[in-house]
């Protein structure tokens, strides 16, 4: 009964055209929609989240900086005064202890001053460095000349400079507070606040008493000038809208930097106030991050407070309009908001456009594939489409009754003859089957196409692949198995049955040997690639069928004598020669053709030996002198196998002195000098064991 025009239609559908409408659109709007609002929140949080860590890594990279500067007090200090208890240094020695430590001065670039005061006297010995690097010597004592210090400079090779006398009044530096404060340390580090140093610069004192029997003998200290904090906080700042500040706990100054159009003062102020809120948190060693107005504008304030391990707090901070850093981002986001916008509309007239293109042609494939369900195949062509699909399903189409012809350039005729006689589907499964094999491939090849671009060698190894493949499968009907690289594999005697197939295997070979020698000429004069052929034959039994998977079939052979055919193949680059075949193929040709036993050898992968033999040609058609030079080259083979090396390079190097080209030759030479020098042990069977393909 015929089918309704209806029947095959589902019923309350929708039109293609529209179906891709609402689709595209929907997910627009949605995707959009849902991408903007997460977007837009996600990106404050973010822009929030940035701005913190920004603020906070510039913030924490003074810190470490200020505390590589006050850091060598750390070290010094106690090492001082380990020297002192130790007896290694003698701190009443005020002329050893000078050269001391302005030799330890010289180590620390960031040190100021090092200093020892007597405790009993009153003495004073320093070390200083003065702006050119250099480093001086003080010494003064309240009891001797007035306490007018005597200072020189001392160089590296210990030669000394003496310095005029400074102006000034004495004054004993066991009344200074550092002093005081450091009697009363108990032998701990302690830290001065910033002060005004006697030469008129401002720094900041590290000190630690030295005792004997609990009583004070002295103090030693060192000092560290503001001005490298201060330089720091100027390179960082460089071209940025920044406040930079180093404050200690109590808030008194130890360095600040700012860009020139800020408000400097009244942001420190600002900062000021800011640090008596979180006292806490810095006691705590929390960071501080508050936000202000200032002058109608809004400022972002970092605070990262720094312990030193002697017990020194100091704070770092930073200042910055907001929006220097956020600004250029709040700018984008709302730059990202109209583009989506844009976007959005633009989306809608290209899925309305897309629509169209999509559903006009499909209309007509569907109308087609209705009638190709029915088997009524017409002769329309393909609707034309933009999308690459569409146009795909038109071609294949098309092209389904050409399919057939295709077919069998990729699968061998003969096979699929009998599948289509049979009219039945490719099965997987093989039979053994006694075969002749046959491997070749282009000698030197790799430095052929060297020479060549890739289209080229596509076109000349398509012309060689042509060449061979009309000899062996059109005129003396082998079988192609495939084409790997340069190389050709096909077998004789499958899917259909041949007699004498390895004669006619051999036949095929010299053929085509042949043919390229004929074509050389033509070739050189035209200044293309000249290619020649290396090929391997092996007669035995294999497993040959459709080898592969339910999916995808391959008519193939496989076994061992598959594998020795291709070993074969190889061992033609190591004796020269062009046509090697196996013993077995050898056997089954007859007395047609000239061979030339060549060697017996262990190919790679197999234990047992396998005699190999040269095709020369047609019998009748090879020279004298050719068969003269290969009757004494198997003259010599046979003292080879006989275990005679000595008489077998007689042999050989008579060959070589006739036909000097000929590298099988040169093996078996280069072998008998081996063997005859480093016998191998047991009893010598001839059989040569090959380590490479």
């Amino acid at each position: 009964m015929p089918t309704a025009p209806n029947a095959l239609r589902p019923r309350q559908t929708i039109g293609f055209r529209t179906a891709i409408l609402q689709l595209v659109l929907g997910a627009l709007l949605f995707s959009v929609g849902t991408i903007g609002i997460v977007g837009y929140i996600n990106s404050e949080r973010t822009l929030e989240e940035i701005r913190q860590k920004h603020f906070s890594l510039v913030s924490l990279t003074l810190s470490r900086e200020v505390s590589r500067i006050l850091e060598p007090a750390e070290r010094i200090l106690p090492e001082l005064k380990n020297f002192a208890d130790r007896g290694l240094i003698n701190p009443l020695d005020s002329d050893r202890l000078g050269i001391f430590l302005a030799e330890r001065l010289r180590q620390e670039e960031n040190v100021s001053w090092l200093s020892f005061t007597d405790s009993a006297t009153g003495a004073f010995t320093g070390a200083w460095r003065n702006t050119e690097g250099r480093i001086g010597v003080n010494h003064s004592d309240p009891n001797v000349d007035n306490g007018r210090p005597k200072e020189f400079l001392l160089d590296l090779d210990g030669s000394r400079s003496q310095l005029p006398a400074r102006e000034g009044s004495a004054y004993d530096v066991r009344t200074r507070p550092w002093y005081k404060k450091a009697v009363t340390g108990g032998g701990s580090i302690v830290w001065t606040q910033p002060y005004n140093f006697s030469e008129g610069t401002t720094g900041i004192s590290a000190c630690v008493a030295i005792y004997e029997q609990g009583r004070p003998i002295g103090v030693f200290t060192a000092d560290f000038t503001t001005s490298d904090i201060n330089e720091f906080l100027n390179r960082v700042i460089q071209d940025r809208k920044l406040l930079l500040f180093v404050n200690t706990l109590s808030g008194d100054s130890l360095g600040v930097a700012s860009e020139n159009s800020l408000p400097t003062d009244a942001l420190l102020e600002q900062s000021r106030k800011l640090f008596e809120l979180d006292q806490l948190k810095f006691e705590s060693g929390e960071i501080s991050f508050r936000s202000f107005q200032l002058a109608g504008q809004s400022y972002v304030s970092v605070v990262t407070p720094f312990t030193l391990p002697s017990g020194l707090t100091f704070l770092t901070g930073v200042v910055g309009l907001e929006s220097d850093f956020l600004g250029s981002a709040q700018n984008n986001l709302a730059l990202t908001a109209i583009i989506g916008l844009i976007a959005l509309i633009a989306g809608s007239l290209f899925a309305i456009w897309l629509s169209h293109q999509l559903a006009t042609p499909l209309t007509k494939l569907s109308h087609d594939l209705e009638q190709v369900g029915r088997f009524e195949l017409t002769n329309l062509p393909p609707p034309k489409s933009a999308v690459r699909e569409i146009v795909i399903v038109g071609d294949s189409l098309d092209r389904m009754k050409s399919g057939p012809r295709s077919f069998v350039k990729y699968v061998p005729r003969d096979v699929v003859r009998e599948l289509i006689l049979q009219k039945q589907d490719a099965a997987r499964g093989g039979a053994l089957r006694r075969l002749t094999l046959f491997f070749s491939d282009v000698a030197g090849f790799t430095r052929i196409s060297e020479n060549l671009s890739p289209t080229e060698v596509f076109a000349e190894l398509g012309d060689y692949f042509e060449l061979v493949t009309d000899i062996v499968v059109e005129r003396f009907g082998g079988t192609l198995d495939k084409f790997v690289g340069d190389g050709i594999v096909a077998f004789f005697n499958a899917p259909g049955a041949m007699e004498k197939h390895a004669e006619v295997a051999c036949q095929a070979c010299l053929e085509v040997v042949q043919k390229l020698s004929d074509v050389e000429v033509e070739r050189r004069a035209a200044n293309r690639p000249i290619f020649q052929t290396r090929i391997g034959l092996h007669t035995g039994e294999v497993l040959v069928g459709n080898i592969g998977t339910q999916h995808r079939l391959s008519y193939s052979a496989i076994g061992d004598a598959v594998n020795l055919s291709s070993r074969l193949e190889g061992l033609n680059k190591l004796y020269g020669t062009l046509i090697l075949a196996s013993g077995q193929t050898k056997t089954e040709t007859g007395a047609r053709f000239e061979w030339r036993y060549v060697d017996r050898v262990a190919v790679l992968g197999r234990s047992q030996g396998t005699d190999v033999f040269e095709l020369l040609g047609f019998q009748g058609t090879v020279s004298a002198t050719k068969l003269e030079l290969r009757d004494e080259y198997e003259a010599g083979l046979q003292k080879y196998f006989e275990g005679d090396f000595h008489s077998a390079t007689v042999h050989f190097s008579a060959v070589l002195a006739n036909q000097p080209e000929d590298a099988a030759s040169r093996v078996l030479l280069a072998r008998c000098h081996q063997l005859a020098l480093r016998p191998v042990p047991g009893l010598w069977s001839g059989i040569y064991e090959m380590l490479e393909k």
